[in-house]
């Protein structure tokens, strides 16, 4: 008995040695085969033990474009513009503006324009007007009934601003963007402008609808505080600006007291096609109704809106330097004349550095018939 025990332990010592003699095999023969032959996963199937496939090696190869063209032939839209000359047919154009400076106004007026000559159809644009209040609302909605596109508004017939993202990707996926024209109004209520990881999630959005042949314009705010040349700046991060095809900068020339009209400029900071660098147009201040504001629109020649851009430099400059011309003018009416005595009166009421009123004296002392003369401020 007690023989055959230590025989059976004999043979299990065996069976045992033999099983890892087999997997060591194996295991050398893996590592061997590994450098001839592609690399393979192993899978477990049906319990039934490991089996081997092979696994492709890795190549760009797939995301190769080429056999698609006359599908993306079809997406492609035809080179036109949407407005005027600033927003190209199937791009993302981003419109950066000053509260009351009349971006709406100008938009819809040169959107249905392009409505009545034919160039796009107003059943395909969609105005999505989210910074109204209701009575603008509806004078907006009679326009767009009466030429013809669609006029959206959070909180209205479903409609939600926070699901815009959503409806843009359902178009998408649903191939139904091709040739359709969405505008925001503003765009502050469809994403965080000051969130750099909200934005980007909105343009990479914007940028799958423009793909399949959708066309984006977006409107937005100015920061509000300008520059040190007194022109106007995008509100938020720079990633809209820098995923848009087109950005422009819409700003109004300043008006005077008994000013009837105003005059605005678009100045482009960025482009993707054959837009104008810079565009200008006039309407009334004031209107008996939204109908008579849009009619009252009319574009201003290069050389007025030239004209209008230097003008609306030197009033801003002649704002900036009121306290020193101001106080200049006070130190002339005391009789101290001696330019030195001037600048020491003007230090010492106005609070500026002596440089800087120097500069303010050069400017406007009369001296360069292109400048203007401290005369035409004294009275």
């Amino acid at each position: 008995m007690g023989a055959l025990n230590w025989n059976s332990e004999i043979t299990k010592h065996n069976q045992r040695l033999f099983m890892q003699e087999q997997t060591q095999e194996r295991i050398k023969n893996a590592f061997q085969n590994q450098q001839e032959q592609p690399p393979t996963e192993f899978l477990f199937v049906d319990g039934a033990g490991w089996t081997q496939e092979p696994v492709e090696p890795f190549s760009l190869d797939k995301f190769a474009l080429n056999g698609q063209v006359a599908e993306m032939r079809r997406k492609m839209l035809e080179d036109k513009f949407v407005l005027g000359q600033l927003a190209i047919y199937g791009q993302v154009t981003v419109i950066y503006a000053p509260p009351n400076t009349g971006k709406t106004l100008l938009i819809l007026k040169l959107l249905i324009d392009r409505i009545e000559s034919g160039d796009i159809a107003g059943k395909d644009v969609f105005y999505v007007n989210a910074d109204d209040n209701y009575k603008g609302l509806v004078n907006k909605l009679e326009l767009a009934e009466k030429y013809g596109f669609n006029m959206l508004s959070p909180g209205h017939n479903g409609f939600e601003s926070k699901k815009f993202l959503e409806y843009l990707s359902r178009m998408v996926k649903d191939d139904s963007a091709k040739g359709k024209i969405i505008i925001l109004d503003t765009l502050k209520k469809f994403t965080e402008l000051m969130d750099k990881k909200a934005a980007s999630d909105f343009m990479k959005v914007g940028r799958e609808f423009i793909a399949n042949g959708g066309t984006l314009i977006l409107l937005a705010h100015t920061n509000k505080k300008r520059d040190a040349e007194g022109k106007v700046v995008f509100g938020g991060t720079s990633d809209i600006v820098d995923d848009v095809d087109c950005a422009y900068m819409l700003d109004a020339m300043k008006a005077g007291p008994f000013d009837t009209i105003r005059t605005v400029l678009f100045e482009n900071i960025k482009s993707r096609g054959d837009v104008v660098k810079s565009a200008g147009y006039s309407y009334l201040m004031a209107a008996p109704s939204y109908s008579a504001l849009i009619e009252s629109v009319k574009p201003i020649i290069e050389e007025e809106a030239a004209a209008a851009k230097l003008k609306d430099i030197f009033n801003y400059q002649l704002e900036k330097d009121a306290p020193v011309i101001n106080a200049v003018i006070e130190a002339i009416e005391q009789g101290i004349t001696l330019k030195t005595e001037v600048i020491d009166y003007v230090h010492k009421n106005a609070g500026s550095s002596k440089k800087a009123i120097n500069t303010v004296l050069t400017t406007y002392d009369g001296t360069n018939r292109h400048k203007p003369q401290m005369a035409l401020f004294a009275g």
